[in-house]
């Protein structure tokens, strides 16, 4: 993987621990999903990145210290749809 793509990957992953982690009150569940909804249906359109995604994402989970930012990230391919 590129430099580029790592950062990308690392920065879907840094939005998806945000909106998991936040506040109902400061974003809501339905809101959550407006963000996340069109990720999901382009990630889809790429089968092999995306399990390629969706290994780099476990590695950041590998590197995560706080159990709660683990747990998101350890979800996140599911989450994005990535695991099919």
């Amino acid at each position: 993987m590129t430099t580029l793509e790592r950062t990308l990957a690392k920065a879907l992953t840094e939005i998806v621990i945000q909106l998991d982690l936040s506040d109902d009150d400061a974003i809501t569940p339905d809101a959550t999903m407006e963000v996340l909804e069109p990720m999901i249906a382009l990630l889809q359109d790429l089968p092999e990145q995306g399990l390629a995604l969706a290994d780099l994402i476990s590695q950041f989970a590998h590197q995560e210290t706080d159990p709660e930012r683990q747990l998101t990230v350890i979800e996140a391919p599911e989450t994005l749809g990535l695991l099919a």
